[in-house]
């Protein structure tokens, strides 16, 4: 049985947990932003969505009314503006506003909201749409937490022209090395994601290229995009087992198929301490790969075990340096990413 994946009565939004074998009761729900850009819409406008939605929106504030909501996250990816490169003050204030005011609200609000036409905003709120994004990166200097997995699927979607004319092996080992010695850091999710897409079979296949949307006409904010969905399910797996922030049995509420068809290939089993810092120990299921390809895999984790050993020996970087480092190989990356595009190759 799979206790990772719940829906509501109406299968509109979806609670992901932590674990493959039980299930838990969660006190802490983490907004993904789809979540929080519809309990906006449901503030300010209840009676133009359309009832199915107006309905599940109103039973998950009824179901969640003693949760501890946390949408932090999600507000700081809805409202950045790349046409800006900044947050969109106006836009982020709106949204405050809406879902903060909603977290207040007890049955009888929320019953009575749910049937009238919303609360009126008067102040304008502007955002320009940006159709092709050049560079990612002062969005990343908002959330530094992006930038491993930025520099990771930046590399996958390098990858991903190579992989008609190039061996399977070869080609996953051109990502181990990227990996273990040119970012120096190894993210689970990112790592389960490549071995999905160029290892695994026709549906893992589907379920990658779903989530990281390759052939996007601004692939840049499409990878942005997968980042934050990847960020949201790492922090989920994280604030599991670390208890941070007053966050207690958190779960994830998300409308996203990409992210849920992942997180059903992910689960945590257990903690251990990197540089006195706890990390999950994060497991997938690989149960659909041949003999041939799981002897690869096990061969590789060996190695990157080996590589991770030695980095915590003998790295002096401090996280700035890192940073820094990680962001230089990114913008290559975007460069060359953006020139493929661009000769449309």
């Amino acid at each position: 049985m799979n206790n990772i994946i719940h829906y509501d009565k109406y299968n509109y939004f979806c609670y992901i947990g932590v674990f493959q074998d039980k299930d838990y009761e969660a006190e802490s729900l983490f907004l993904d932003t789809q979540t929080a850009i519809m309990l906006e819409r449901f503030y300010y406008n209840p009676h133009r969505l359309e009832s199915a939605v107006n309905a599940a929106i109103t039973d998950f504030l009824l179901e969640t009314i003693d949760k501890d909501r946390i949408p932090g996250f999600a507000m700081q990816e809805a409202c950045w503006d790349r046409a800006l490169g900044a947050i969109n003050l106006p836009q982020l204030k709106r949204m405050e506003l809406a879902i903060n005011d909603i977290c207040t609200w007890d049955r009888e609000k929320i019953i009575n909201h749910s049937q009238s036409n919303g609360i009126a905003f008067s102040d304008f709120v502007f955002r320009e749409k940006v159709s092709f994004t050049k560079s990612i990166i002062p969005h990343l200097k908002s959330n530094p937490m992006l930038i491993g997995s930025y520099a990771l699927i930046l590399k996958i979607h390098l990858m991903n022209y190579k992989k008609s004319r190039t061996d399977k092996f070869k080609l996953f080992r051109e990502f181990v090395d990227f990996v273990n010695y040119r970012v120096g850091i190894f993210h689970a999710v990112e790592f389960s994601i490549a071995v999905h897409y160029f290892l695994g079979n026709s549906t893992q296949h589907d379920i990658v290229q779903g989530l990281l949307k390759f052939g996007s006409k601004d692939p840049l904010g499409a990878i942005l995009t997968s980042c934050w969905d990847l960020f949201f399910l790492r922090l989920l797996q994280l604030q599991y087992m670390k208890n941070d922030w007053g966050i207690k049995q958190p779960k994830l509420v998300t409308r996203d198929d990409a992210l849920i068809e992942l997180a059903q290939y992910s689960s945590i089993h257990g903690l251990i301490e990197i540089n006195e810092t706890p990390m999950p120990i994060v497991s997938f299921d690989y149960k659909d790969l041949d003999s041939n390809t799981l002897s690869f895999l096990e061969d590789v984790h060996n190695e990157i075990r080996r590589a991770a050993i030695i980095r915590n020996v003998t790295d002096s970087e401090d996280i700035e340096k890192k940073y820094e480092r990680i962001t230089d190989v990114a913008r290559e990356l975007e460069e060359e990413l953006i020139g493929i595009v661009k000769q449309g190759v």
